[in-house]
């Protein structure tokens, strides 16, 4: 009977936004930048650190996903590979460091590896990869 309420229960204003904006960043177009800049404006705000959360984990497994692929990310994919760095590297820019210190852990495997991101055959993917780990280094530096 739990599982019968569960699945008539409303999705949370918050989350439908998350899933369309989520459904565009693998568009090609400007849609892809706008569907992230509202990721990272939605993500950021107090108290949805638990969607945040979330979110830097469905984005990591993806990317770790495609990029096993290499130079096969080709189409969607890899549109939606350069949505999800722009979102991250825009979360990262955006965020408070207190809020996005205990995410890092969930990256673990996209940053420990940056030999791995050189190794990508698409310049734009390079470079939205190189300022992600430039903006979590600046998440792991302690405040003046």
């Amino acid at each position: 009977a739990d599982a019968d309420a569960d699945a008539d229960a409303p999705v949370p204003l918050v989350r439908r936004i998350e899933l369309l904006a989520r459904s565009h960043l693998s568009s090609p177009g400007p849609e892809r930048d706008a569907a992230a800049a509202l990721c990272a404006r939605l993500l950021t705000r107090p108290g949805l650190q638990p969607a945040l959360r979330e979110f830097i984990v469905w984005g990591a497994a993806s990317l770790q996903g495609s990029r096993g692929d290499g130079a096969a990310a080709v189409g969607t994919a890899s549109f939606l590979m350069v949505g999800i760095y722009t979102t991250l590297a825009a979360i990262f820019k955006l965020g408070h460091r207190e809020e996005l210190l205990p995410q890092l852990v969930h990256l673990g495997p996209l940053i420990a590896a940056p030999a791995a991101l050189l190794g990508d055959s698409s310049v734009v993917r390079r470079k939205l990869g190189i300022k992600l780990l430039q903006r979590v280094a600046l998440v792991f530096l302690a405040p003046r």
